[in-house]
C-alpha cells in the first residue's frame, strides 16, 4: 500500500483556526485552487497542562515596550509579539504597556531611506514616554536552502547583510 506524498502550504489568507493545509504533491505544480487544499491535521492541536506561578513569582510591573519588526508579506495577528502585550496588560496598566508593530520590506534603497525615517520618527516619539523594559521581536521567513533572511517578500541577504548598518 502507498502512502501519498503531500505539499504542506502555509496560506495567511486563510482564516481559520488552523494555518498548514496539504494537497497531493501531484495537483502541487498548478495553481493554488482552495478547493483542493485540505487542512494539513484533523484539529487544533490541544494542549493539556496547567498554567502556574509559584508562591514566590513575581512580575516586573515597570513600563513595557513591545516593538515587533514584521516582514511585508506575513500577518501579525496571533503572533507572540501581540499576545505578549496583551497578556502583560493583566499585570501593568494598559497606559503603560506600548505595542507597536514595524512592517519592513527592504527591497529597494528608497525603502531602506523610507524605513530609517519611520525608525527616527518612532524613537522621537517613544523618547517622552519612561519606558524601562523593551522587548523585540522579528518575525520574519529565511531561505530554507542557506537560511539567509528574507529583506523583503522576494529577497534574502545573509545575516551578515542584514545586521550591517544601513548608510542613511
Amino acid at each position: 500500500m502507498s502512502v501519498p506524498e503531500f505539499d504542506i502550504t502555509y496560506l495567511t489568507h486563510f482564516h481559520s483556526l488552523q494555518g498548514y493545509y496539504v494537497r497531493p504533491t501531484s495537483e502541487a505544480s498548478g495553481k493554488q485552487e482552495p478547493s483542493l487544499l485540505k487542512p494539513g491535521i484533523d484539529s487544533p492541536m490541544k494542549v493539556q497542562g496547567q498554567f502556574q506561578m509559584t508562591s514566590r513569582s513575581q512580575v516586573c510591573t515597570d513600563d513595557l515596550l513591545v516593538l515587533h519588526f514584521i516582514l511585508q508579506s506575513l500577518d501579525g495577528n496571533g503572533s507572540p509579539a501581540h499576545l505578549l502585550y496583551q497578556y502583560m496588560q493583566g499585570f501593568i496598566h494598559t497606559s503603560e504597556v506600548v505595542y507597536e508593530e514595524i512592517t519592513f520590506n527592504l527591497e529597494t534603497l528608497e525603502q531602506v531611506v523610507n524605513h530609517g525615517h519611520t525608525m527616527n520618527e518612532m524613537a522621537k516619539r517613544l523618547s517622552s514616554n519612561q519606558i524601562q523594559r523593551v522587548v523585540i521581536f522579528i518575525t520574519n521567513h529565511s531561505d530554507e536552502d542557506r537560511g539567509d533572511l528574507f529583506v523583503s517578500p522576494g529577497s534574502c541577504a545573509t545575516v551578515a547583510e542584514v545586521s550591517e548598518s544601513w548608510p542613511l
